[in-house]
């Protein structure tokens, strides 16, 4: 089975609209499309998803889309447009989606647990085994995860370890604005989907990815 996807994250309130977003199988959303704390910008952006031609949309929240934790279930409710994965799969054709947005604890931030927790862990081993394309917020540790110019890296260990265990085709993240792009980790192909740079200014393209699950590679089309 062969299915294209197209890659945002970090999206931080600016309309999709203001995106050329090439038209695909699955449009995937890493998380943190809003700055601020209203279910207000939660309904703007499922308003924007609506817009989309995707056949379907995935979205998982991230750090800054404190709704999804606060007010979980007046969250989901307005996000009518797509599938919210929180800690839970979805099958596509027969390829295995899986999203989860749980982040090593950094500031004040929503989704956060306690960096190398028991917590933590239980949340990655949750990831089942079979899982064809992953999709997380936060990077796994020392993949595309370097906050600049402090060099701190800040993805998560045991998801790094929980993701080469798996092995999936395609592991989608976003989270660290500056290190968007892609890189390999063993036979999983990483991609850093962030939307905005550092300044929160908007990247110029969207990345798509096509994914073939018989022979279980990811071919960047756009990036």
């Amino acid at each position: 089975m062969k299915l294209r996807l197209v890659l945002m994250s970090d999206t931080h309130h600016h309309p999709l609209s203001k995106w050329v977003i090439p038209d695909g199988d699955v449009f995937i959303h890493s998380g943190d499309m809003m700055r601020g704390k209203k279910l207000a910008a939660i309904t703007a952006f499922n308003a924007e998803l609506q817009k989309l031609p995707h056949k379907h949309k995935l979205v998982v929240p991230g750090n800054h889309d404190w709704p999804f934790e606060r007010q979980r279930e007046a969250a989901i409710a307005e996000l009518t447009a797509a599938t919210y994965l929180e800690d839970r799969e979805i099958v596509i054709d027969g390829v295995k989606f899986y999203g989860s947005p749980w982040q090593p604890e950094y500031r004040n931030w929503a989704f956060n647990l306690p960096r190398g927790s028991l917590e933590l862990k239980a949340k990655w081993s949750a990831i089942p085994d079979d899982v064809d394309v992953l999709i997380t917020h936060t990077p796994p540790n020392t993949v595309r995860d370097m906050v600049l110019p402090r060099g701190e890296q800040v993805g998560c260990a045991q998801l790094r370890w929980r993701m080469e265990e798996i092995s999936p085709i395609l592991h989608a993240f976003g989270h660290v604005h500056g290190m968007r792009g892609d890189e390999m980790v063993n036979d999983t192909l990483c991609i850093n989907a962030s939307s905005t740079d550092e300044g929160y200014k908007r990247v110029p393209t969207v990345i798509v990815v096509d994914i073939d699950t018989e022979t279980r590679t990811a071919t960047i089309v756009q990036i």
